[in-house]
């Protein structure tokens, strides 16, 4: 039965849709000059950043649960925030020691070229049929050479540069300029691209590799496909809004215990709504709650932790 998964769909880009207009719309706005420019200027660009980068991160994550075959994957884990991380502490923290040129490119541009730099190596070692649980490990060593390496900046750096760079780290929808807003929609859409040439394939690396074989799938190119479109995803939210958790990791598990299917074809497009809003319904938290300054992190930890508790509890015969 198809009727099920589509009015699971239809329901979840209806909750998007009102959660972007209560965005769009809260509080009381006219028709002034001023109005129309905190409209467009600073809300819309919020939604919009919100919508992709949800979607982006909580797709990322469904990929790399596929492909570890572990429902807790995230997009934290092959080191990709990580290289996007250690990109922009150069970039803030190590302006002062790098040449003009390099100093003044963008932060996205950097955290770019950070998770970037990651991707090659993942891709290096995932063409010389690196295990899983060696690409797991890996991950791990990347994190913590790149925390190790960020420390060191800190404490050889001026305090206004450090706080710059915590207050990225927070993550946040909120940071991404106006101008960058066509650069952010056109890299998500190529992202969105990709992710549509995925489920028919996906489907028969979930069943096991070797039934993937015997249906003709490539399955070391397969895995580099993935591996690079992980990346690419998991960069561009970095690139533009820090470090943002928990999504990648609950929004399948959400969109799973509403779909009840596995099939992919179905389970993306939902996983992809389920993430966009959440980010709209964490925006529209830290809206209501503006007067405590909070981060998009915490509310994110908030949410995302009993998701996951309940999950280990539901599965905890299977574990």
């Amino acid at each position: 039965m198809k009727t099920r998964p589509l009015l699971t769909i239809a329901a979840f880009f209806t909750v998007t849709a009102i959660l972007a207009a209560i965005l769009f719309l809260y509080g009381d706005i006219g028709f002034t000059t001023t109005d129309q420019t905190i409209l467009w200027q600073i809300r819309f660009p919020k939604i919009i950043v919100a919508f992709f980068a949800g979607g982006l991160l909580a797709s990322a994550g469904l990929l790399l649960q596929v492909f570890f075959q572990n429902p807790l994957a995230g997009p934290d884990l092959l080191g990709i925030n990580a290289g996007a991380c250690l990109g922009v502490a150069v970039a803030i923290m190590g302006g002062a020691y790098l040449p003009s040129a390099l100093a003044t490119i963008s932060l996205p541009l950097m955290a770019m070229l950070g998770a970037l730099s990651v991707f090659f190596l993942l891709a290096f070692l995932v063409q010389k049929n690196l295990s899983r649980i060696s690409l797991l490990i890996l991950g791990l060593l990347i994190a913590s050479f790149t925390s190790s390496f960020i420390s060191v900046l800190v404490n050889m750096t001026p305090s206004l540069q450090v706080k710059n760079f915590l207050m990225w780290s927070m993550g946040s929808f909120q940071g991404v300029a106006i101008e960058d807003i066509p650069l952010l929609v056109i890299l998500a859409v190529a992202g969105i691209i990709s992710l549509a040439f995925l489920p028919k394939r996906l489907n028969q690396f979930i069943i096991g590799e070797n039934y993937a074989k015997s249906m003709g799938v490539d399955v070391a190119s397969f895995k580099l496909i993935l591996i690079l479109v992980c990346s690419f995803l998991v960069a561009i939210v970095t690139a533009f809004c820090g470090p943002v958790g928990f999504i990648g990791i609950i929004a399948p598990h959400i969109a799973r215990s509403f779909i009840k299917r596995s099939d992919i074809r179905w389970v993306m497009p939902a996983v992809f709504l389920v993430g966009s809003s959440l980010a709209l319904f964490t925006e529209l938290i830290l809206i209501f709650t503006s007067q405590y300054s909070l981060a998009t992190n915490s509310i994110l930890g908030l949410i995302g932790a009993p998701v996951i508790a309940i999950y280990l509890y539901k599965e905890r015969r299977m574990l």
